[in-house]
């Protein structure tokens, strides 16, 4: 019992540790969506807001969603519009004028 406990232990910390090495996610993820993809923009969104590996950001995280919403993604909207609920309209405001200035690329079919 003892042995399973200490195995599991270890098995748990190296694949934290090895996941706690790829840093290239969140540049992947970023690269994905200034390119115009919609679900890495939600991605993206994500991270900003819930602070998964980067600062919690609830501004960023709305510009993201906004610009995934422009885009027709759904969950986007629906993500966008509970957070635009929980911020007051400075913060709103502040997060139109980041999406405005969110270098994106139109996405290529």
């Amino acid at each position: 019992m003892r042995t399973t406990l200490i195995l599991l232990i270890f098995s748990l910390f190296f694949a934290s540790a090895a996941f706690a090495e790829t840093p290239e996610l969140p540049a992947d993820i970023l690269s994905a969506a200034r390119a115009g993809d919609a679900e890495a923009q939600v991605e993206l969104g994500i991270l900003y807001e819930y602070g998964f590996r980067m600062k919690d950001n609830k501004i960023t995280a709305l510009a993201w969603y906004m610009k995934a919403a422009e885009l027709g993604n759904t969950r986007a909207t629906t993500y966008r519009d509970k957070l635009m609920q929980k911020l007051n309209s400075t913060e709103v405001d502040r997060a139109r004028d980041l999406a405005a200035t969110l270098q994106t690329s139109p996405p290529t079919n």
